[in-house]
């Protein structure tokens, strides 16, 4: 009771000094928000009350504030709400996947357990890189109930600021006559590769689908596994200064009665597969490392999460909360009278016996004078390391150094490094449209902080320049510095 109290002057003494803004059917309560831009961040802080919140102890909440327009949005990051008995769920959910490399996507910032005897109110502190964008945007709060319990996952939306404040700009003309000593600042970023690097090539070989390959005894199925493992071996070896250094090997296996049963065929399946991968020499004398996991739980919670079986939240919790060896299976098919456990066996179980591999190697570099060859004669096979030698093998700014970089950004969409060096290229040309389609998406990572000031400069936007600069300078870039002290000169 005592506790209550104190919760409840708490919640007066905030809600009564600032404007409470309702959200999410009025059982949030927004205060003290302030947006605000400096040094290129725009900057988001707000309070949020949940005293009101009527959330079931085995549901949860996700909070997520995103700024939008009618043509972009950003989602901030989120915080989810859980109720005691969701939040032990969570918890245990955490402990079992410790240790194993699990993506996860949409991932909350900040997981809080709703705890009725606590103040039920937390600051909500953010700032992002600041986007012309923005300035048009407002601020929502989308709420996204779980969906648990048979429920519809609802979700709601409330706007809670108009308008992101814009920042005030110094522009100038210089993007008409600015020193031509600018355009030779943007910077080449290179990639660090010794010369052999290390690579791994990875594949399955499913039994799904292949009743064939899945009726076959363990010595027919050792075959053939080493039949594909050894073309997939025999590829690599064939590509000119590729040298093959290991072989990883893993088994899949689905439930299928006692777990500890289970366990020790899949350590004997592990050990027999690798004994006939040797005997039969598999990529010769190379290192060979076979293992078996016996029932692959992880890959059959994905699969019930994306699958529209009975029940299949229920199924869900079981698997995440009720250990392999208290009875995990049992519980399964004592669920609908087993109607669940059956959709289990028959469509869910198959799909995840597999051997999975990745094999190593070593790809030797190659040489600057083959890589010119290739790429005068218009070929696309180097690699983007090799592209950044062949580049910088012409003398700076000809047209064969200008297209080598321009072309490994076109080949290598996903590469920060083949962007920034593309947009250098395309400063140096005055070219602001093409150096922001390359940088814009990378504007955040320091190595495209100079690029990113000398495009700001060439844009006529002073300010935003001399930020980028500033932080290119700090993290060592010498044209950044060289470029804060012409624009010193000229103030």
């Amino acid at each position: 009771m005592k506790k209550n109290a104190i919760a409840l002057l708490l919640f007066l003494l905030v809600c009564g000094s600032a404007y409470c803004q309702p959200a999410y059917k009025g059982q949030l309560r927004i205060t003290n928000k302030e947006l605000s831009v400096s040094s290129g961040k725009l900057h988001v802080s707000m309070g949020i009350s949940y005293r009101d919140l009527k959330l079931p102890s085995d549901e949860s909440l996700t909070l997520t504030p995103v700024l939008q327009t009618s043509g972009q949005s950003l989602e901030l990051p989120s915080i989810l709400l859980n109720g005691p008995l969701k939040q032990k769920v969570y918890n245990r959910s955490r402990v079992l996947s410790k240790g194993k490399n699990i993506q996860r996507t949409n991932a909350p910032s900040v997981v809080i357990k709703d705890d009725h005897g606590s103040v039920r109110h937390f600051s909500y502190k953010v700032q992002v890189p600041y986007s012309d964008w923005m300035k048009d945007a407002v601020l929502v709060l989308r709420t996204q109930e779980c969906g648990c319990n048979g429920k519809p996952a609802l979700t709601t939306e409330d706007k809670i600021a108009d308008a992101v404040p814009a920042p005030k700009v110094r522009t100038s003309a210089m993007s008409k006559d600015i020193d031509e000593r600018y355009l030779a600042l943007g910077n080449i970023i290179t990639l660090s590769q010794s010369p052999d690097t290390l690579n791994m090539s990875r594949g399955s070989i499913s039994f799904y689908g292949n009743a064939k390959l899945a009726s076959l005894t363990d010595d027919k199925q050792d075959y053939e596994i080493y039949f594909r493992l050894r073309e997939a071996v025999r590829s690599l070896q064939s590509r000119n200064g590729v040298t093959v250094t290991g072989l990883n090997v893993t088994g899949y296996g689905a439930p299928r009665g006692n777990y500890r049963k289970n366990e020790k065929e899949a350590s004997l399946r592990a050990l027999a597969l690798k004994d006939y991968l040797r005997e039969n020499y598999l990529a010769g004398n190379l290192p060979i490392r076979v293992s078996w996991v016996a029932e692959d739980w992880d890959s059959i919670r994905t699969l019930v999460a994306q699958s529209d079986m009975p029940l299949g939240h229920a199924v869900s919790d079981i698997i995440n909360t009720v250990e392999l060896t208290k009875g995990r299976e049992r519980m399964l098919m004592q669920l609908a009278d087993g109607t669940s456990y059956r959709y289990l066996r028959d469509r869910i179980f198959p799909q995840v016996r597999r051997v999975e591999y990745a094999i190593s190697y070593t790809e030797r570099n190659m040489d600057t004078a083959e890589g010119r060859r290739l790429f005068e004669m218009g070929s696309r096979s180097l690699k983007l390391s090799e592209f950044f030698a062949v580049a910088q093998s012409y003398p700076k700014g000809s047209n064969e150094y200008n297209d080598a970089f321009d072309l490994a950004a076109r080949l290598f969409p996903d590469s920060p490094e083949a962007a920034i060096n593309a947009a250098a290229v395309a400063l140096s040309k005055r070219d602001v449209v093409k150096a922001r389609a390359y940088l814009e998406k990378y504007a955040t990572l320091p190595a495209a902080y100079n690029n990113m000031g000398i495009l700001y400069l060439l844009e006529g936007n002073r300010d935003k320049a001399e930020v980028y600069l500033q932080m290119a300078a700090a993290a060592g870039v010498s044209q950044a510095g060289e470029a804060l002290q012409l624009l010193r000169q000229k103030q």
